[in-house]
């Protein structure tokens, strides 16, 4: 995941109440992407509400996922706020590839992703199954476009770092 800010750079300010207003097109689209969509599908297609074969089994591996899921973004902005300072990008402006970031380029997409998973599992209603999906794709998409920005911005070292560190999903690969 990657946050370039650059409010203070354009207009010269820093807009403290701004940010206010831009949570809104967030929840709208957190909701459409999580609940009006995957139900109307799941309405649409006559799928059955829930997977009853799953439930009770998945619960335990359900909250290991969530559990994990939530470590996994919290170390990815744990990463990040060592890195950047706690305000923002004030304290350098250097590639965080340490931490959970030597692992996955992504931890809070991935967390996210297992944390919506974990859901379904332990609920195992279909439409967060849906959701999971339409989120993982939704992450590949914003991922694929943040890589196009660190790599004009970092060149070779996020060129040799993409190497190394797989997309979302870590692996015991070549170092």
């Amino acid at each position: 995941m990657i946050v370039i800010r650059s409010d203070k750079e354009d207009k010269g300010e820093d807009k403290p109440g701004g940010s206010v207003l831009s949570i809104f097109p967030i929840i709208g689209i957190f909701i459409l992407l999580f609940l009006v969509i995957p139900i109307g599908i799941v309405y649409l297609a006559q799928l059955p509400w829930s997977l009853s074969p799953i439930f009770p089994y998945g619960i335990l591996p359900g909250v290991i996922l969530i559990i994990t899921g939530v470590w996994i973004i919290f170390r990815g902005i744990k990463g990040l706020r060592l890195s950047h300072g706690v305000a923002g990008y004030d304290q350098g402006d250097a590639l965080v590839n340490t931490g959970i970031f030597a692992y996955t380029r992504n931890p809070m997409y991935f967390g996210a992703i297992l944390l919506i998973l974990g859901w379904f599992l332990v609920s195992a209603f279909t439409f967060i199954l849906i959701s999971t999906i339409l989120f993982f794709i939704v992450f590949f998409i914003v991922a694929k476009s943040e890589e196009k920005q660190l790599e004009q911005k970092y060149g070779k070292k996020y060129r040799a770092y993409k190497r190394k560190v797989p997309l979302f999903f870590p692996y015991k690969g070549k170092k």
